[in-house]
């Protein structure tokens, strides 16, 4: 079940890293400019974005295992579109499909852990190896992506998912058994539209206001869309008697530190991987296989570190492994912005492996700090709502930080100003991650005290934290 939960996570990020490779193929090939190259991801990260918590939710009432197969169908499904895609807006379409069934099925891996792994500490170390799966897919996704275009060209890289999905899916049809459901109570339709629409509104103004501007009409729209949407999900959530995301579990500030903590390590991280590709690949000229190769130390410490926290939380508890790792990132991207544009692999490689432990020792705790917070019926609910936080810290650290370069994230001025707008962009990352490890270490205790839950005899406390 561990093998399958960590295919899960490895496909979905494996098909972002080895399509960012493709894309000047697919642009050659459809005749593509640059604006819909980037819907080609964007449309695939807005899909899980805003769907994630609807994913969670259905494999609570549904079931864990039924979801993560249709899941799995549908991410296979789009696959097999997008290759044979006749043109740009096909394609796009069709990357939606994927991000539709990605976010069913990426919840539903987390929480499989949770029951297959009822005691925490060996939970701990199944998400430790679960995360690392994310970034060993990091590792290997922009050179095996680049040489499968080589060899076979772009559509081939969609294909690669196919034999991953049926294995995956393989282990978990003949193993997951007897898994737990929440109540049959309201599905919560208004909430699901109305946060939905929220989260995609507020991911495509903040891709829409780095590209056009944040001043601008379309971005100032869909902000105050956004807004709207999101005060309406808060008001119905806190209405309905069976919410899709229970704001009561906030109170609790472990649940809460984690879920913002969620928030930073997505706008720091991809945020700096953003502005680490368009150093590599357009200041120093760089090739995107060759950009992913110098990655190698930041993706490699982050593998390496995860299941190593995973054992180590029993004795010092997640607070203090959180709190280290938001003050690594800072430490790391302070690191980053003393240097230049010429900055070598020497200068570059210690900084990013400190970045890559600090990533890997927030987030395995970050992951059990919420699962730990929930019955288990709700686990679906606690990891997809973890999910969304970290996709909407990366979407906007991609927009804000990049809206700190000089000229526009993809033609920088001269690589002196590009430089000047980045070392702007990091300081401003590690205010970010100092904050999230401040919090973390205010908020999350030391050691965990066992959670009371329909299966211990406080099922009352629970409902309450559900409206």
């Amino acid at each position: 079940m561990l093998v399958a939960a960590c295919l899960g996570q490895f496909l979905i990020q494996l098909d972002l890293s080895a399509v960012n490779v493709a894309l000047p193929a697919v642009g050659a090939d459809l005749h593509a400019g640059t604006s819909t190259l980037q819907w080609v991801l964007d449309g695939y990260n807005l899909a899980v974005a805003s769907l994630l918590l609807l994913g969670g939710r259905l494999g609570d009432r549904a079931g864990h295992k039924r979801t993560y197969l249709g899941g799995l169908a549908l991410f296979a499904l789009g696959s097999v579109l997008c290759a044979a895609a006749p043109g740009a807006g096909w394609l796009v379409a069709c990357r939606v499909l994927q991000g539709v069934g990605a976010a069913i099925e990426l919840p539903a891996t987390l929480a499989i852990l949770t029951h297959t792994f009822p005691d925490p500490a060996e939970r701990g170390q199944a998400v430790g190896i679960w995360a690392g799966a994310a970034g060993f897919s990091l590792v290997v996704g922009p050179v095996l992506g680049g040489g499968v275009v080589a060899a076979f060209g772009w559509r081939a890289v969609f294909l690669l998912n196919v034999p991953v999905v049926a294995v995956s899916a393989t282990l978990v049809a003949c193993a997951v058994t007897g898994e737990r459901r929440a109540g049959q109570g309201g599905s919560d339709v208004p909430g699901q539209l109305a946060g939905a629409t929220a989260l995609a509104l507020l991911a495509a103004a903040a891709i829409e206001g780095g590209r056009l501007g944040f001043t601008g009409v379309v971005a100032l729209g869909l902000f105050a869309g956004g807004a709207a949407c999101l005060a309406a999900f808060v008001a119905l959530e806190h209405r309905c008697a069976a919410p899709m995301l229970p704001l009561g579990y906030f109170r609790r500030p472990a649940y809460l530190a984690a879920n913002v903590d969620g928030v930073v390590m997505g706008f720091v991280t991809i945020g700096l991987l953003f502005l680490l590709s368009l150093l590599f690949e357009q200041v120093q000229r760089t090739s995107a296989a060759g950009a992913g190769v110098r990655l190698l130390p930041l993706t490699a410490a982050f593998v390496v570190t995860g299941p190593v926290v995973g054992r180590a939380i029993r004795r010092v508890g997640h607070g203090v492994p959180m709190a280290t790792g938001c003050g690594l990132l800072a430490l790391g991207c302070l690191l980053l912005a003393r240097l230049g544009s010429a900055a070598g692999d020497g200068s570059l490689w210690w900084p990013l492996a400190m970045l890559g432990v600090g990533y890997g020792l927030l987030s395995t705790p970050m992951a059990a700090v919420v699962l730990d917070a929930v019955p288990p019926e709700r686990a679906g609910m606690a990891s997809s709502t973890n999910l969304t936080a970290r996709l909407v810290g990366g979407v906007l650290g991609v927009a804000v930080l990049g809206a700190l370069l000089p000229a526009g994230p993809r033609s920088p001025a001269t690589p002196q100003a590009f430089v000047a707008g980045m070392h702007d962009a990091l300081l401003v990352a590690s205010a970010v991650a100092l904050t999230g490890g401040l919090l973390a270490a205010a908020c999350i205790r030391r050691t965990r005290a066992p959670r009371p839950g329909p299966s211990t005899g406080a099922p009352g406390a629970h409902r309450e934290l559900d409206r």
